[in-house]
């Protein structure tokens, strides 16, 4: 294993760029977002072959117009809040809207657009690699100063992502990793499959912002089983839904399957948040494509700022959050 950084400028300022090449894996790391840019896996056939949609530079990915939060570490809270304001201990908070009506991953300038500091990078027998934050009190209308951390660690066939956050004052947090996947490295992922065990889903009004929960059994979003993604995406137009996986405070277990059975490639995550958002890239465009890729991004349930019957969000001093996802990365035979 070798692990070499380097800086490149940006627009958001100077970037570390973190390269950790393994016998059967390649990842790089970026300190802007904390975020994965690419990761190279091999296929049935033992060919190395990038996985996870990426800009054709670093300085793109500082181009929020270009960068659909590829890869990035989501915060303060990763998805929506309702109109763009939430009450906590009496007061209420106004945040920046930057979705429609509504706030969507801490936003405009969400943690996935800042650049983090790289605090440590250690190379055997795995690399793990650590980026941390301070947000500050009032950072896009959220109250208190929070230190964050981001740590990736890093071994052939998995990735382990782990989130920690402490504050000064009462706030809601929810990190969440927005990997862009396609397990060919084409054009769409319908020519995928994907498992995903719940057996639930939020319902969301036309702003993505949860109104109920329904059963998925008998529509196109049961994934309880392997399923191909070319019909779901005919029947559904594109996923973009939060599925529940159980309570909080669970073991790292079982989320999701992607599967791409041309290389024999798949992509396994495990975790312990209780929701598990499937978004099918319904937005992205050039230079990518529409469907081009599909994110399973581990998180706190949308809009539970607003919605205590969705779960826990809030954190007080004296309080860690933390969060485990990990992502498996394997090849079938033919």
């Amino acid at each position: 294993m070798t692990v070499t950084t380097h800086t490149e400028a940006t627009s958001a300022g100077e970037v570390t760029v973190v390269e950790v090449a393994l016998p059967r894996m390649r990842v790089q790391l970026l300190s802007l977002g904390a975020a994965i840019r690419e990761v190279q896996v091999p296929d049935r056939e033992g060919t190395l072959g990038g996985v996870h949609l990426a800009l054709p530079t670093v300085a793109d990915h500082a181009d929020a117009a270009l960068n659909p939060h590829l890869g990035g570490t989501l915060g303060r809270y990763a998805n929506r809040i309702a109109g763009g304001s939430f009450a906590l201990d009496g007061s209420t908070y106004h945040l920046d809207v930057n979705n429609g009506p509504n706030t969507l991953h801490g936003g405009a300038l969400g943690w996935d657009r800042l650049v983090w500091a790289l605090a440590e990078v250690d190379d055997g027998p795995e690399a793990r690699v650590v980026f941390t934050l301070t947000s500050p009190d009032g950072d896009m209308g959220f109250p208190g100063t929070v230190q964050a951390s981001s740590t990736y660690v890093v071994s052939d066939g998995r990735i382990a992502m782990t989130y920690e956050a402490t504050t000064d004052a009462p706030t809601v947090v929810s990190v969440a990793n927005h990997g862009y996947w396609n397990l060919a490295g084409g054009a769409s992922i319908a020519d995928h499959e994907l498992c995903v065990p719940a057996e639930q889903r939020l319902i969301c009004d036309p702003s993505q912002i949860p109104i109920g929960v329904a059963e998925v059994a008998g529509t196109a979003h049961d994934l309880r089983e392997m399923t191909s993604l070319g019909p779901v995406l005919q029947a559904t137009d594109g996923l973009d839904d939060c599925y529940l996986l159980g309570p909080e405070g669970g073991p790292v277990d079982f989320a999701a399957e992607l599967r791409h059975p041309g290389s024999g490639r798949t992509l396994t995550v495990s975790t312990d948040a209780p929701g598990l958002q499937v978004y099918t890239g319904n937005n992205l465009h050039a230079p990518f494509a529409r469907h081009q890729s599909v994110s399973l991004e581990a998180q706190r349930l949308p809009d539970a700022p607003n919605q205590p019957a969705l779960g826990p969000c809030i954190l007080r001093p004296g309080e860690r959050y933390a969060a485990t996802t990990i992502l498996e990365f394997s090849a079938s035979p033919h």
